[in-house]
């Protein structure tokens, strides 16, 4: 099977689309790169088999401060492609796809060196207050230069490569193949591990053994898997809520009624949540080393300080300039910045004594706290989550299994921004202080890790393949078996090692990228043996 020019034209484009980051919040990138697969691939029924595969590779969430581990989509673009081309098996796409993944994700490194361009670009248009030209910097300029960084190279590597790598690839020799397939079957432990380490705590690693263990003796998945993790962190929340006061606080940390102290306005809510839309809009589109989402946070104002400055050009390009500084914020959570900014933006404008260090300080000192509870609650345990809940249907030839969980993910974190934006206008820096004080997030977080961490458990008992073929014939005929030994003693110990021993690897300060050698190696070397899997070099007994 090959792919024609135009197949894979629609399918880089798809990545590059995917590389977009249109709307932060309602995941409009993540979702089309999925849907664009289905449509443009040959076989979409085996692509998603293939893609539920590879996804337990990149669950866990590493872009905190802007960083890229890898590039997730290219893994799982090239991976999907190359086994559908070749005729490869899901272990060996998944051991395609993370090295495909680090070397993509050097693109994005070239991109945010690049798009210092823009961010010195609309400091000059700033300056005069052309903020059109801000607009154009921080949207269609990063949108066609992605062409070239994003789009051209993965079209060259699917019409010259993907053949030639699956032809390659489908005609190695058995205990080749059979290397390929351990360290495809071992590196899914990577990515259960890490979410373990993002999203857990120590405390609640016996969530992980009860939802392993379950799947391993029972054999239970999909939603009934998910209703049994549901219980169990109903079961813990009714617990901490019977005995601390934290429980209780988990709702009412929100609610916060505004101060009706000031009802002088110039802006009304459908500035502010106009405001709240054009930054999840454009919150990542012109991300860079130099200055991360500053232009974004310019944009998303835009509207607002022209009604508040815009009687007064040399002010109102003095207010362009001064939220073109370094920000850089979980885009739903850390809106609650926006909403406060605002509001001190609008009373400086009416005349109130406001300094614009305050604005620019209260910015600096807010984006950090919110970050890291955005991160861990809407990337490290929601959408991992919704991610293991809807798998087992991408694992039943369903695309759907892909790309539903970003429509459910949408949803919740754009409710998330726009009340947050809000009641950061409306609340000022009070808000800030009501919601980083109150106990119930770390309730929250505390019950989301439960179900998390079950369902990560249960996920890596059917998706994490170790298993040893050594076994021997004694003198008196009698067949011995070290994989029936092992599953005597614990069903599913070996793929349990490799999940706790990557993540007592990471615990120890050692990286993502370190750990993907480490297993990558340990799984080719002892499935070349023969020592894992089935058909390497040494041929053991069989019964």
């Amino acid at each position: 099977m090959s792919l024609s020019f135009f197949q894979c034209l629609m399918l880089a484009v798809t990545y590059w689309v995917g590389g977009l980051n249109l709307g932060y919040a309602l995941r409009l990138s993540d979702i089309f790169f999925f849907v664009g697969i289905a449509i443009f691939i040959p076989d979409p029924a085996k692509a998603a088999v293939i893609l539920a595969g590879i996804t337990p590779l990149f669950l866990a969430f590493t872009g905190a401060g802007g960083t890229v581990v890898w590039d997730q989509n290219a893994g799982k673009l090239v991976g999907a492609v190359v086994a559908i081309v070749g005729g490869l098996d899901v272990e060996q796409a998944v051991a395609l796809a993370m090295p495909i993944s680090i070397l993509f994700a050097q693109l994005h490194t070239v991109r945010r060196i690049w798009f210092a361009v823009p961010a010195q670009r609309a400091d000059a248009a700033a300056a005069k207050g052309n903020d059109k030209a801000i607009v154009w910097y921080g949207g269609w300029f990063c949108h066609l230069s992605k062409v070239v960084i994003y789009l051209i190279p993965m079209f060259l590597t699917l019409y010259f490569g993907a053949e030639r790598i699956g032809s390659l690839m489908s005609s190695m020799p058995a205990w080749i193949n059979n290397a390929l397939s351990c360290a495809g079957g071992l590196l899914p432990a990577l990515g259960f591990a890490m979410t373990v380490r993002v999203i857990g705590r120590p405390k609640f690693l016996g969530f992980f053994l009860a939802g392993y263990f379950l799947v391993e003796y029972t054999g239970v998945g999909g939603v009934f898997l998910a209703c049994i993790g549901l219980f169990a962190a109903f079961i813990y929340y009714l617990i901490v809520d019977a005995t601390t006061e934290g429980g209780a606080n988990m709702f009412a940390t929100f609610r916060i009624k505004a101060d009706q102290s000031s009802t002088k306005h110039l802006l009304t809510m459908k500035d502010v949540n106009n405001m709240w839309w054009r930054w999840q809009w454009y919150c990542e589109q012109s991300n860079s080393f130099s200055r991360l989402q500053s232009i974004a946070y310019c944009i998303s104002y835009i509207p607002c300080l022209k009604k508040l400055y815009g009687h007064d050009p040399e002010e109102y390009a003095a207010s362009l300039q001064r939220h073109l500084m370094f920000f850089n914020t979980q885009g739903i959570w850390g809106s609650v910045v926006h909403g406060i900014a605002l509001a001190m933006e609008e009373q400086r404008a009416l005349g109130a004594p406001i300094d614009i260090s305050a604005i620019t300080g209260v910015k600096a000192g807010l984006m950090g706290p919110f970050a890291g509870i955005g991160d861990t609650i809407d990337w490290a345990t929601l959408r991992p989550l919704l991610q293991v809940l809807f798998l087992p249907m991408a694992q039943n030839g369903s695309m759907a299994g892909l790309y539903v969980p970003y429509i459910v993910l949408s949803a919740i974190c754009y409710a998330e921004g726009y009340f947050f934006s809000s009641i950061g206008y409306k609340m000022g820096t009070s808000a800030a202080l009501s919601i980083l004080q109150g106990g119930g997030i770390n309730v929250f977080i505390s019950v989301a890790s439960v179900l998390g961490l079950f369902m990560m458990g249960g996920l890596s008992a059917s998706m994490v393949k170790l298993s040893t073929p050594i076994a021997w014939m004694s003198d008196s005929g009698e067949f011995y078996s070290v994989q029936k030994m092992l599953d005597g003693v614990l069903p599913g110990l070996l793929p349990l090692i490799g999940v706790f021993w990557t993540y007592n690897f990471i615990m120890k300060g050692n990286s993502m990228t370190k750990a993907t050698l480490v297993l990558l190696i340990f799984g080719v070397v002892m499935g070349a043996i023969g020592i894992l899997g089935d058909g390497g070099i040494i041929a053991f007994a069989k019964a």
